[in-house]
């Protein structure tokens, strides 16, 4: 494991190590993020079926954008 400070050239460090021994690298931040945001997605879309069909609030702007839907969009205070 590599670990330093950000702008110090672990990255380029650990990229020279990985082609000397032709070994892989493995970025956790990047891995940790993608999957967090997977998973949010999937919680949304559960929340969204468990809720069922509502009707949108009426809209006075027709150009306006609606508001997203807070019940689906955020994650519920237990979580």
């Amino acid at each position: 494991m590599v670990i330093g400070m950000k702008g110090a050239g672990v990255t380029t460090q650990i990229s020279l190590l990985a082609k000397k021994f032709k070994i892989d690298s493995l970025e956790l931040k990047s891995a940790f993020l993608s999957l967090m945001k997977s998973e949010k997605q999937k919680r949304k879309r559960a929340r969204l079926l468990a809720r069922g069909f509502k009707e949108p609030a009426p809209v006075e702007d027709e150009e306006a954008e609606p508001e997203p839907d807070a019940e689906i969009e955020d994650d519920p205070a237990e979580f």
